[in-house]
């Protein structure tokens, strides 16, 4: 529990007493997969790339060799990419609830900080792809009245968090029909 001494617009000043969680992290299985997200997908660029590579080392035989290094090179890299990075982004993943507001902080390179107030809470959704349910993750989807960014995503959640949290949220939310 918080105190908070607002001002009001006559100047008195009011005492107002506001719970404010603390942030919440996202399930430590999100991080195996991302990686195995990052593994397919690079997987299917690194083929490709093999194709590619071939079709110019037959096309051009005096260049095999430094095809051969370049797609090495970038199978090496994608690798590490997709061991290195999912643990990073991880760490940057926060969520929290107050009595106004979702807050969602992510981001490694860019930082982003979300604040989705609950009164404009339209309806919320779950979302489990294929990784997901191997790893018993769900991502939650958060929609809000407006057009722009009208809706956010918490991913990484434990399946049964991510339903008490929508259900919670359904709960608390959206009075602001449109």
């Amino acid at each position: 529990m918080i105190e908070n001494n607002e001002t009001h617009h006559s100047g008195q000043r009011a005492s107002t007493t506001e719970q404010v969680e603390e942030f919440h992290l996202l399930d430590p299985r999100a991080i195996n997969l991302w990686r195995t997200t990052y593994l397919v997908s690079f997987g299917i660029f690194i083929l490709v790339m093999l194709v590619v590579a071939v079709s110019l080392g037959i096309a051009v035989p005096a260049a095999r060799i430094w095809m051969a290094i370049g797609w090495m090179a970038l199978t090496a890299f994608c690798l590490w990419f997709s061991f290195w990075f999912p643990h990073r982004y991880y760490r940057t993943w926060r969520w929290r609830i107050d009595a106004k507001v979702l807050e969602i902080r992510s981001g490694r390179l860019v930082e982003r900080a979300r604040l989705i107030p609950l009164n404009r809470l339209q309806h919320v959704d779950l979302e489990r792809g294929l990784f997901e349910r191997m790893y018993g993750l769900s991502s939650l989807i958060i929609h809000t009245a407006g057009t722009h960014a009208a809706s956010a995503r918490i991913p990484g959640l434990e399946a049964d968090e991510a339903a008490r949290l929508r259900d919670h949220l359904v709960e608390i939310g959206g009075d602001d029909a449109v």
